[in-house]
């Protein structure tokens, strides 16, 4: 072959080469799950429809429950959803797709709700194998913290997305204690006890992450005080007394780097109730007053019509009444259990109605799949932590009193208001006649609306990065002088 067409044909086949790759980029790198199918009709149907309230919460706890299980890896160690990946790589995404969704599973059983075995929803059940809940989550943690398995998590370390999931570890660990922790052998009470203690010791960045040594903390000493070492608790309260220096009002605090967001209800007020009921000795005073002020708070950014949605993680959203929901299950007397029900069911009724389904778990948006607002540390089960408000839901029991509460309007169902929030930076103003609820950033100067696309070419620069490189958006989510429930910002083109 003459020298000429050899070359030719070397660069004829690199060509075709970086075509083949840069397709298979695009479309891996932009995967999304199935389009939605009869299990999402289906709930969609119940959600909406008139059955009872504890019915509707049933049926979307079958959905998630079977996506779990469906995505689950033998053993149930990491549990690996549809969507795009994360900068901590497929590992570590299907860590968080357990630890993210285990809780809901948890707080099932904890409730005590008819028998933890269940067949396979959105099957025919008289044909669907069973599953049992509590083997799932057993086999699910014991593979995972077991160093010598095929499943092992890693060793948690200063920094470490780990020190995040260990923290729902523990919760899960707390909430099925008598079904799983009291059945465990002694050696594999060590094992879990020595794959979590290094949480509660590892450097962590200086915002809300510092309360995951503390939740560590507190559930180790609450299952196992005599194996733990000595001064836990002690640094515990180190940390939380270091981290009580954010704080700023009305239950709120500020999380660097960037400020205050919704961070504030679906992951700091859901912490310290952790803290609280965990260890009701540590710190109740404070604890319990900033989880009720709260709630007072998120009230007020709630709507049939939607939520004011700004900053990060916004695919969180329908966590956003952890505040109401935690408040009842501290003081059920303190905050009206109706109108902590009322915010759950908008938020989730709003959200299903919109699509956030998709494949047995939440989208990685705020309606649709969105990966111009999805966080490059966001994986394929980080928006999990969305389900934390049913969390809560789940620990009422079935046919208590929140259940069986009569809905009470929120502020904006009633009236006008116009909260000024100066330690915030905030006032929020809710209007009774649209349902509209707006949060105003004075010292932002002006609207920002433009929101920057994934582009292909960025697509192709992940191929050789390694890493997703998404646009962060950084300003539209946070430089808006205006956040509207009636305009979220995904949503603005």
């Amino acid at each position: 072959m003459p020298a000429f067409l050899f070359r030719l044909s070397i660069v004829g086949c690199i060509v075709v080469a970086v075509a083949v790759a840069t397709v298979v980029c695009i479309q891996g790198l932009s995967a999304e799950p199935p389009p939605p199918g009869p299990r999402e009709a289906a709930v969609r149907q119940l959600m909406l429809g008139n059955e009872p309230i504890e019915a509707r919460y049933a049926g979307l706890f079958e959905y998630f429950a079977d996506g779990f299980v469906r995505h689950a890896d033998p053993g149930y160690a990491r549990v690996r959803y549809g969507g795009l990946g994360s900068w901590n790589g497929d590992e570590l995404d299907g860590l968080e797709g357990f630890a993210r969704t285990a809780p809901l599973l948890a707080a099932w059983i904890y409730s005590g709700r008819a028998n933890p075995t269940r067949a396979n929803p959105g099957r025919d059940s008289r044909a669907a194998p069973a599953v049992n809940l509590i083997e799932i989550l057993r086999s699910g943690i014991l593979s995972g913290v077991d160093p010598h398995s095929s499943h092992y998590w890693g060793d948690i370390s200063d920094r470490d997305q780990r020190i995040v999931e260990a923290a729902d570890i523990a919760r899960v660990l707390w909430l099925t204690r008598a079904s799983i922790w009291e059945t465990l052998s002694a050696d594999e009470r060590q094992m879990i006890h020595a794959w979590l203690l290094p949480a509660t010791r590892a450097r962590t960045q200086r915002n809300n992450w510092m309360l995951f040594p503390v939740v560590v903390s507190v559930v180790l000493s609450s299952l196992n005080a005599q194996a733990v070492p000595a001064g836990l608790m002690e640094r515990a309260r180190t940390i939380f007394n270091d981290y009580r220096e954010y704080y700023l009002d009305h239950g709120w605090f500020y999380d660097r780097p960037h400020g205050v967001d919704f961070y504030n209800a679906w992951g700091i007020t859901y912490d310290l109730f952790w803290i609280h009921a965990v260890a009701p000795t540590f710190e109740p005073g404070f604890i319990a007053a900033a989880i009720q002020q709260s709630a007072a708070l998120t009230q007020h950014l709630i709507s049939p019509g939607g939520v004011p949605i700004m900053g990060r993680s916004v695919c969180y959203r329908t966590a956003v009444p952890v505040p109401l929901i935690a408040a009842t299950l501290l003081n059920p007397s303190a905050f009206d259990e109706g109108r902590a029900l009322r915010g759950l069911d908008v938020v989730w009724r709003y959200f299903v109605a919109n699509g956030s389904l998709r494949d047995g778990a939440l989208t990685q948006g705020y309606f649709l799949p969105d990966p111009r607002l999805l966080d490059r540390y966001s994986g394929t089960g980080s928006c999990h932590w969305g389900l934390r408000s049913l969390v809560l839901a789940f620990m009422h029991p079935t046919g208590d009193s929140f259940w069986a509460a009569q809905q009470v309007p929120l502020p904006v169902e009633q009236g006008d208001y116009r909260l000024e929030l100066s330690k915030l930076g905030w006032a929020v103003q809710g209007r009774h006649d649209s349902g509209d609820i707006t949060i105003i950033i004075a010292h932002n100067p002006s609207d920002v609306n433009t929101i920057k696309e994934y582009e292909w070419w960025v697509k192709v620069r992940e191929l050789f990065a390694g890493v997703p490189l998404r646009p962060e958006n950084h300003a539209v989510k946070y430089d808006s002088q205006h956040y509207s429930s009636s305009s979220p910002f995904p949503l603005k083109h």
